[in-house]
């Protein structure tokens, strides 16, 4: 597919997602608005994590650290500071920036399924912690929250009407995320990335600091992921220890081997695929999981690449023709 074809997919999604809650009166509902939202939330997670798993070829099973990590950061500025949405996402990037710096470091020095469990014992860590700390974090039962602000902080603050308020303000981190990952991927540095996962060793070679360019992208990933966690947690309105769980980095890899690594656009939409057709099925049968999981181990068999990866495949062959 050209470029320019490209766009014009791009721009009608766009159009699409924008004029959602004005849809027919048989398309509308809160609930869907409601649905589509907690989709772009995590759509945002797959951005970055498509950045790290996809075009670097480190794959994170601890992800939901920085996902739990951004909603419970939230959760302590809202209940004691501020309950302004600004303050909370730069509180919650702050922390991010320590403990995704101290992860980055040591995950970094290992490599292939060394990696992957090395984040996840972090991640457990951090877990275990919120479990057990009930008189801080709430435990198993979570902490409830206030409804979040916009504005400016002490000046002019004004509550998110939602459903669709929110929904719009979502939209617009993800267009804004997605505009930043496409041009990191466009750049040296991406390109550089996508080397590293072809060969590491010839990258050194070259004279690149592959470490400290794993550990930027590994940065850029959970800052994203932080992102998506304040948002989720103040639409929410309510953050748990289920944020951090391992089953939530999980998802993050089965969305985006269903849509296809390293295609950017492709974890999101295997996201979408995943959260509306799991959302269909369940309301048919209870054992929704089973039709999930034959349908995520066909794409594997038949198409490895993913559903945009496959497709981009079958486009370009045509094309050669």
């Amino acid at each position: 597919m050209s470029a320019f074809y490209r766009k014009i997919l791009l721009l009608a999604t766009l159009l699409v997602l924008v004029l959602f809650p004005f849809g027919a009166p048989g398309l509308y509902s809160g609930y869907y608005v409601d649905l589509f939202t907690k989709i772009m939330i995590f759509g945002i997670v797959l951005l970055g994590f498509d950045i790290l798993a996809g075009y670097t070829g480190l794959v994170s099973l601890g992800h939901a650290m920085f996902f739990g990590l951004g909603g419970y950061s939230s959760a302590f500025i809202i209940i004691h500071l501020s309950s302004n949405l600004f303050v909370c996402l730069i509180v919650a990037l702050l922390a991010t920036l320590v403990v995704g710096l101290v992860v980055g470091y040591f995950s970094t020095q290992t490599k292939d399924i060394f990696f992957v469990f090395l984040t996840l014992a972090f991640a457990q860590f951090l877990y275990l912690t919120a479990f057990n700390l009930t008189t801080v974090t709430g435990g198993d039962n979570g902490l409830s929250l206030p409804q979040v602000t916009l504005g400016i902080p002490g000046l002019w603050e004004t509550l998110i009407p939602r459903p669709s308020g929110f929904y719009y303000l979502v939209l617009v981190f993800l267009v804004l995320s997605f505009l930043y990952c496409r041009r990191v991927i466009k750049s040296p540095f991406g390109r550089v990335l996508v080397g590293i996962r072809e060969n590491e060793e010839r990258v050194s070679f070259l004279g690149y600091n592959v470490r400290l360019l794993k550990i930027k992208a590994f940065m850029i990933s959970a800052f994203f992921a932080a992102i998506a966690g304040v948002l989720f947690a103040t639409y929410q309105e309510f953050v748990s220890p289920e944020m951090l769980h391992w089953s939530i980095s999980g998802d993050f890899i089965l969305m985006s081997v269903l849509g296809g690594m390293g295609t950017l656009i492709g974890p999101v939409v295997g996201g979408v695929i995943l959260l509306w057709g799991g959302d269909v099925l369940s309301s048919l049968t209870e054992n929704w999981m089973i039709f999930i999981g034959g349908f995520f181990v066909l794409m594997i068999i038949l198409a490895p690449k993913g559903v945009v990866g496959t497709i981009s495949d079958l486009l370009n062959t045509e094309k050669r023709k």
